[in-house]
Parts: structure tokens; C-alpha cells; sequence
């Protein structure tokens, strides 16, 4: 962990995130998304029973599992989750230029 002079404990970025619940990670039968990873709305559940909706991406998945991703206290999170606390979310059309390539808006 970086310390920062002057400052004690952990960084404030991380000072309040609790892990969600999440299953064990699969031995085998993955598949990962390919970019764009599709959209979610997942449900976490906590240790003390309380539950947080976020939005996330599938980054990958089995039968029995989500891999999702969030992030929270600007930090990438990561959690395997059943596949009940997700739902498909979309995500709105950007439009204008941010590449420069034509097709891109």
C-alpha cells in the first residue's frame, strides 16, 4: 500500500470499500466478452445482508456465474456473481466525433 506523507491508515480511495459476497472463480467452461463488454445492472450482496445495485459489465461468464466488473471509490472492482443479480442494461448512443474516425458518431 503507497502512504502519502502525512497521511495515516489506508488511502481514501479505499478506506470504505467491503468486498460484495461472490462465488468461487471456475476452473473451466469461461467465456470472456469481447469489447465491448456487455452492460449490467448487478445486484451485490453484502456479509451484512444489505445489497447495493451498480453498473457494471459482464467480462466474462459461465453457465452458473458472472464475472462483473464496476467500479467504486474510483477503482475497478471485480466480483463472481450468479447470474440472477444481473440484468442487461443499454447504453445510450454517443454521438459526435471523440476518435477521429468518420464512423465513429
Amino acid at each position: 500500500m503507497t502512504r502519502t506523507p502525512g497521511w495515516h491508515g489506508p488511502p481514501p480511495a479505499t478506506a470504505h470499500f467491503v468486498p460484495p459476497l461472490q462465488l468461487e472463480a471456475p476452473a473451466h467452461g469461461i467465456t470472456e466478452s469481447d469489447p465491448p463488454a456487455p452492460a449490467l445492472w448487478v445486484d451485490l450482496e453484502y456479509p451484512d445482508g444489505s445489497r447495493q445495485t451498480v453498473r457494471g459489465f459482464a467480462m466474462a461468464w459461465t453457465d452458473a456465474a458472472v464475472l462483473a466488473q464496476w467500479v467504486e471509490f474510483s477503482i475497478a472492482r471485480e466480483a463472481w456473481v450468479r447470474p440472477d443479480q444481473c440484468t442487461r442494461r443499454e447504453l445510450p448512443r454517443r454521438s459526435g466525433v471523440r476518435d477521429g474516425s468518420p464512423d465513429s458518431g
